[in-house]
């Protein structure tokens, strides 16, 4: 199968200035603090940033992606400095081997991507270290599935109890937290993706100092800290045994 995709190779070529991305990064990064260095895969890893994040805390990363376009972009913009911490590997989540286990499997944006994400969830699940942690974010609320999503290729924006029932199906996991973020951003979501049927204009906003881009950024570090039941993303972090 061809997982490259113009429409998300050029959505990660801006990843590194998309403040959206970068403040679930944060978040993800804040989840881990104290933790030690830990062995982590990142499946689904695209373009890498979050992968150079968790290296420059002091982990061990391998970077999984099916799209050796994607790869390529990831190993190109690799510091030197990370390159001990840091590798990617061109590979499918289902075809990995079980044989290494990790202390962390991240899966960023992946599940909505997969048809039958019960067999992906149960593979990540397989990759973990008894006591290690599982950490997943997807698109939340079908009710916002539009060209975006389309573009993307995904199956499904999933609810907290979609996303809770689907990670219980494969057991094993007990929930530390699931939280919604980008509540701020839904009127965004609805009139780009929903009405206008265009891409987000969320990646532009973080290339310049403007006001679009102050402005977002103060939303995103609002929602950071006031969690609402509903938002255009899930957060789940959930451990192993």
């Amino acid at each position: 199968m061809n997982w490259f995709n113009p429409y998300q190779y050029e959505d990660l070529q801006a990843r590194s200035v998309d403040s959206y991305a970068n403040a679930k990064y944060t978040m993800i990064r804040a989840y881990l603090r104290g933790c030690g260095s830990l062995q982590i895969l990142n499946a689904g890893c695209g373009s890498g940033e979050l992968s150079f994040l968790l290296a420059a805390d002091g982990h061990i990363v391998l970077g999984l992606d099916p799209a050796s376009e994607y790869i390529e972009l990831a190993r190109s913009a690799l510091p030197f400095e990370f390159t001990a911490r840091c590798s990617f590997q061109v590979g499918d989540i289902e075809e990995m081997s079980t044989e290494k286990k990790f202390d962390v499997v991240i899966a960023t944006d992946v599940l909505e991507h997969i048809k039958d994400d019960g067999t992906a969830a149960q593979k990540l699940i397989t990759l973990i270290k008894t006591g290690g942690r599982l950490m997943i974010t997807v698109p939340a609320m079908p009710s916002l599935f539009g060209f975006h999503d389309e573009q993307l290729g995904h199956f499904r924006r999933y609810t907290a109890h979609t996303l809770k029932t689907l990670i219980d199906s494969v057991g094993g996991i007990s929930y530390e937290r699931i939280r919604y973020f980008g509540w701020t951003l839904i009127p965004v979501c609805l009139l780009w993706s929903k009405i206008l049927r265009r891409p987000y204009p969320l990646a532009a906003a973080g290339k310049k100092r403007t006001l679009l881009g102050t402005l977002l950024s103060f939303l995103l570090w609002l929602d950071t800290r006031s969690p609402l039941p509903f938002g255009t993303s899930l957060l789940l972090y959930a451990k192993k045994g």
